[in-house]
C-alpha cells in the first residue's frame, strides 16, 4: 500500500522533515514529492484549504488522506508502533496539534524562503492574527531571556529603542504605501526582526560565554544579514535595513 506524503517545496523545514520522515519508515510504502511537481490527479484527492497548514498524507490505493499529525503519527509508527501508540493518546494528540499549527502558521517566518514561482498548487499558509500573535511573543520572550541570562556588552534600553524605532520606521514606510495588508505584513515584519536578532543574538552569546571575540562579531554581521534577506524576502524596501543597520551601530555597539 503506497502512501505518498506532498511537502511545500518552497519551505526549506517542510523539506527537511518529510525527508526524515520517509526515511524513518522501514516498510518501503512511503515516498514524498514537492508541491511543484504535483498532478490534477493527485491534487483531486487533497482538500486545498488543509493542505496549506496540515502536511497531506494522500493513500494512491485510494483510501482515505491524512493531514498533519496524523501524516506523522502514520510515518513514525511506521517504525515503531510503540510510538504511534503514545502519539495517538488524546491529550498529547491535542497538544500535538497545538503545536503543529504554531509551527505550521509561521514556518516562512522561522525558516525565511525565498519568493516561490507559480506552481498549479499553492501551499502557503495563510495569515492567522492569534498564532502570528503568539510566535512574536514567543521569540522575543526568547531574547529577552536571553539577554538578562548573558552579560552583553551593550546598554540593555538600547535593544528596546532599537525594536520600538525599527517598528516604528517599517510602520511609516507600510502607511506611505497605502498597503491594504498593512496589519498582516507588519506582523510579518515583526516575525521576521525578532527571528534576526534571536538568530544572531544566539551566536553571539555563545562566543561571549565562551571568551570568544571572532564568534561575537559574526553573530552581529549575521544578524544584519538576516535582516536584509528576510526583508527582501518579504518585499519590503531595502531601506529598512538600512535604517536597521545604521540604528544597530548606533545603539548597539559595546559599551
Amino acid at each position: 500500500m503506497k502512501k505518498l506524503i506532498i511537502y511545500d517545496e518552497s519551505c526549506p523545514m517542510c523539506k527537511l522533515y518529510t525527508k526524515g520522515m520517509v526515511a524513518a519508515d522501514t516498510t518501503g510504502c512511503l515516498a514524498r514529492i514537492g508541491s511543484g511537481q504535483l498532478t490534477q490527479d493527485t491534487i483531486s484527492r487533497i482538500d486545498p484549504q488543509r493542505a496549506r497548514h496540515e502536511i497531506p498524507l494522500v493513500d494512491l490505493d485510494g483510501g482515505e488522506t491524512l493531514y498533519g499529525v496524523d501524516t506523522w503519527i502514520y510515518a513514525f509508527g511506521q517504525r515503531n508502533k510503540q510510538i504511534e501508540n503514545l502519539l495517538s493518546m488524546r491529550w498529547f494528540k491535542t497538544v500535538l496539534q497545538k503545536l503543529y499549527a504554531f509551527i505550521s502558521y509561521n514556518r516562512r517566518i522561522i525558516i525565511t524562503s525565498a519568493p516561490g514561482r507559480w506552481q498549479l498548487f499553492d501551499l502557503q499558509p495563510e495569515f492567522r492574527l492569534s498564532y502570528r500573535l503568539a510566535f512574536i511573543l514567543v521569540v522575543f520572550g526568547i531574547l529577552t531571556g536571553l539577554f538578562v541570562t548573558v552579560n552583553f556588552p551593550v546598554w540593555a534600553p538600547a535593544v528596546m529603542i532599537l525594536i520600538v524605532g525599527q517598528l516604528i520606521v517599517t510602520s511609516l514606510s507600510l502607511f506611505s504605501l497605502h498597503d491594504d495588508n498593512f496589519l498582516p505584513t507588519l506582523l510579518d515584519y515583526t516575525g521576521h526582526l525578532g527571528m534576526s536578532l534571536l538568530v544572531g543574538s544566539l551566536i553571539s552569546a555563545v562566543g561571549l560565554t565562551a571568551g570568544w571575540a571572532a564568534l561575537v562579531l559574526i553573530g552581529n554581521a549575521l544578524i544584519i544579514g538576516q535582516h536584509f534577506i528576510r526583508t527582501y524576502r518579504l518585499g519590503l524596501s531595502p531601506w529598512l535595513s538600512v535604517c536597521f543597520t545604521v540604528l544597530f551601530f548606533l545603539l548597539l555597539r559595546p559599551l
